[in-house]
């Protein structure tokens, strides 16, 4: 996930009394950024197979569904959305070793 910059003020001047306070709203963005980033499915494996179908799977090898599907149809969101180390293959002719391939050639 790429850093997104917070975009409230950690502290503010309170205009009354003039302190320095905490702006709450920093903290609550910093805590649902960390909470999103926990959760969210991050492409890191894509197999291609024989017939053109598409699974795709996350680091903890949970298959990642809305990226799966016939390959001209997910194609186009997998490029998008699969990070750089993201891992692209397929099985040859029905061989039972996986044939790892750059994400051009996928």
């Amino acid at each position: 996930m790429s850093r997104c910059k917070n975009p409230y003020p950690e502290f503010f001047v309170d205009e009354v009394s003039g302190i320095k306070v905490l702006d709450i709203r920093h903290e609550i963005w910093v805590e649902g950024y960390k909470a999103g980033s926990e959760d969210r499915q991050v492409i890191k494996t894509v197999i291609r197979y024989e017939n053109d179908m598409v699974m795709v799977f996350d680091n903890k090898g949970e298959q990642i569904p809305e990226y799966q599907g016939q390959y001209e149809e997910v194609k186009g969101k997998i490029l998008k959305d699969a990070p750089t180390d993201a891992v692209f293959g397929y099985f040859p002719d029905y061989a039972p070793e996986l044939q790892i391939v750059s994400r051009d050639e996928w």
